[in-house]
């Protein structure tokens, strides 16, 4: 754990990260004071990569809004990318310095390094040595003195996890475990309220993942303090950065650094009007529009953050601002009394450390079940460094971590179905949930009934690669969604209640086409799972599109299905093929609602092991065994051991066989 190692980790996964992309062109057109370049779907370089070895439409998101673009011939140029239009395979471009490339040349684009700027921290010594030294700190947290107890006493309605939560802040560092739909960021919004109102003096830094999550954790704050009549804490709590979701804050103008209120309207309205990608004069105009808006915003953040008690921004922005935060210090002392880590679990570990110095306490607020820190590199260091999150280094139990177990978003099969499968049964549906709650998730969908939450619909053909698409498809279940949709929508579904998931950007431009096919509405929101994390609907549908994809195995597979289910508030519909059933993506779940379907009672083991035909005579037999419960499927071929389905969780589990036996010749 050397801070060479550290370097070491970053330099690997800075030379996994192209530094560029070279795109074939298929055509530009001019478009007003924009250009239009359709690029080739099937090809893509990218630095330190084959030709080929990627697609255009496996890179093209939204995450290039802002890169840099080149070319070389026929005439040298530059560009910056306004847009991205993934289902088009299409990049708009400003401020074209000439003509784009015609087809078949290439387009060069330098997407933002984000990680630069905590590589430049690791590599100022004095402070990369203080970061490295917060490292134990995670697993081996001090206690901190300084103000009263949190009691939760203005919130009488906080259930007992949620208010022992608060008791967090006593500790150097501490972990705020949120499975989903227990009321993380409401939690968190409280604890912060008070702490501010507790400690006068005291000052907060409050980090997120994107800017949305920023907005969640800033508002929940917000809402606090006024439910709590704090009212004259509320103007020194600041948003910092300028993407933030101007509408968000619609009465809440103070939380946003500029004495012009009405400009924070202005842009709401401005945001709220963006044109579609496809009309590039439109775009161009707003975008202008809103540049300017956002420029007259940027001009205060160091004053303000002199002057209030909490500052919210994203995780990004503070590394690239690390400085500025650093010269908050007074007397060599952390520029803040407590740092907050919001989605925690998808930062890396090398990002946290870097921030961790800020503070004098740390609290992670997140769920290490869900998505994980993205990461290009399989190098060993990089996945220690930059593949884990704080959470990897978080104390099995103790005061310094808290979980909250009680959910109000699923109904109770969809949250029973995740409890069991990633959170070893502990997550359940509050005691406190309203009849209306319960009344709510229960509808019919199509020809599925009210009181079915979790259904598996057959699709009779796997999916697989296609060239043509660029990546899984299956056309079929892609059909079937919209049928369901277009039924579900004539039953009185409204667009807005309905989700469709899929893992592969592939499938969802099918899915896409076949929701446009039907007429559907536009406002239909159809989501890979990794964009889902933070939203939920009343109705889920997931399309796994190639189960048997390398991509949907693993660890960070199942935390992936994790995200999709628990979107789900009232239906959970899953398009499964026979691949799919059998690949280990959906697997266990599949395996999981087969048992809960089989009414045939269990042999306890033992009676069967007794017998001479033990373990052939167990295979098919529903059994308990132990504390573990479910369906014998399979024996090896010397009888020496034998694999049950565990009917909680769907996973195959091995057994000995010369164990049983002598279990049960004990118990004669």
């Amino acid at each position: 754990m050397s801070l060479a190692d550290l370097r070491a980790a970053l330099a690997a996964e800075l030379s996994a990260t192209p530094e560029y992309y070279d795109f074939k062109v298929l055509k530009s057109e001019h478009d007003g004071p924009l250009w239009r370049v359709t690029l080739e779907p099937g090809y893509v370089f990218a630095e330190g990569q084959r030709p080929g070895a990627a697609s255009a439409h496996a890179l093209l998101d939204d995450s290039l809004d802002g890169a840099s673009a080149w070319w070389g011939a026929p005439v040298k140029g530059g560009a910056s990318v306004l847009a991205v239009v993934p289902e088009d395979d299409q990049l708009v471009l400003q401020n074209a310095s000439s003509a784009p490339p015609p087809t078949d040349h290439l387009i060069r684009l330098y997407p933002t390094r984000f990680l630069n700027a905590v590589a430049d921290a690791w590599w100022d010594t004095a402070w990369a040595e203080r970061a490295l030294a917060a490292l134990p700190d995670l697993s081996q947290p001090r206690p901190v003195n300084g103000g009263p107890v949190l009691t939760g006493a203005p919130f009488r309605w906080l259930r007992q996890g949620q208010r022992d939560a608060l008791a967090l802040i006593a500790h150097s560092s501490a972990f705020l475990w949120g499975p989903p739909g227990t009321g993380k960021t409401t939690t968190l919004g409280v604890l912060l309220a008070e702490y501010l109102d507790t400690r006068p003096d005291a000052r907060v830094l409050l980090l997120s993942t994107t800017n949305h999550a920023v907005d969640l954790a800033l508002i929940a704050v917000d809402k606090a303090l006024q439910k709590g009549r704090r009212e004259h804490l509320r103007p020194l709590v600041q948003r910092l950065g300028t993407r933030f979701d101007a509408a968000a804050y619609e009465g809440r103008e103070h939380l946003i650094p500029t004495e012009d209120t009405e400009l924070i309207a202005r842009l709401a309205r401005a945001e709220s009007q963006r044109p579609s990608s496809r009309d590039a004069m439109a775009l161009k105009a707003w975008a202008d529009r809103v540049a300017a808006l956002r420029d007259e915003l940027r001009a205060s953040s160091l004053r303000v953050l002199q002057r209030c008690r909490l500052a919210a921004m994203t995780t990004t922005r503070a590394a690239f601002t690390l400085k500025t935060l650093r010269e908050l210090a007074t007397d060599d002392e952390p520029p803040f009394d407590l740092v907050v880590f919001d989605e925690a679990s998808q930062v890396s570990l090398a990002h946290t450390l870097a921030l961790m110095p800020l503070g004098r306490a740390r609290l992670f607020a997140g769920d290490p079940q869900q998505l994980s820190p993205v990461l290009r590199s399989d190098d060993r260091l990089a996945q220690r460094w930059l593949g884990r999150s704080a959470f990897a280094h978080m104390p099995r139990a103790g005061a310094s971590v808290a979980l909250l177990d009680e959910q109000s978003r699923m109904a109770a099969p969809i949250g029973d179905l995740v409890s069991e499968l990633f959170y070893d049964g502990a997550l359940r549906v509050a005691a406190d949930v309203s009849a209306d709650w319960r009344t709510a998730r229960q509808r019919a969908l199509g020809d599925i009934g009210a009181d079915v939450h979790v259904h598996l619909h057959p699709v009779q053909r796997d999916g697989g690669w296609s060239a043509h698409e660029r990546g899984p498809v299956r056309r079929e279940s892609a059909e079937a969604i919209a049928a369901l949709i277009e039924q579900a929508l004539q039953q009185g579904w409204q667009a807005d209640e309905l989700i469709v998931l899929t893992p592969f950007r592939a499938q969802r431009a099918l899915i896409r086409q076949a929701l446009r096919a039907r007429d559907l509405p536009e406002s239909l929101r159809v989501s890979t799972v990794h964009r889902a994390q933070g939203s939920e609907a009343p109705v889920v549908l997931l399309d796994s599109a190639d189960g048997s994809q390398p991509f949907l195995h693993g660890e960070g597979a199942q935390r992936l299905l994790n995200v999709a289910l628990s979107r789900a508030q009232a239906k959970l519909v899953l398009f499964v093929s026979p691949a799919d059933a059998a690949g280990a993506f959906l697997a266990p779940l599949v395996r999981k609602l087969r048992l809960a379907a089989d009414s045939r009672a269990a042999q306890p083991l033992e009676e069967l092991a007794r017998q001479p035909g033990f373990p052939a005579n167990a295979v098919g037999r529903r059994v308990t065994a132990g504390r573990h419960a479910g369906e014998v499927v399979r024996a090896s071929a010397d009888g020496r051991e034998f694999w049950l389905i565990n009917e909680k969780t769907g996973v195959e589990q091995r057994f000995d066989t010369g164990f049983w036996r002598q279990r049960a010749a004990r118990q004669t």
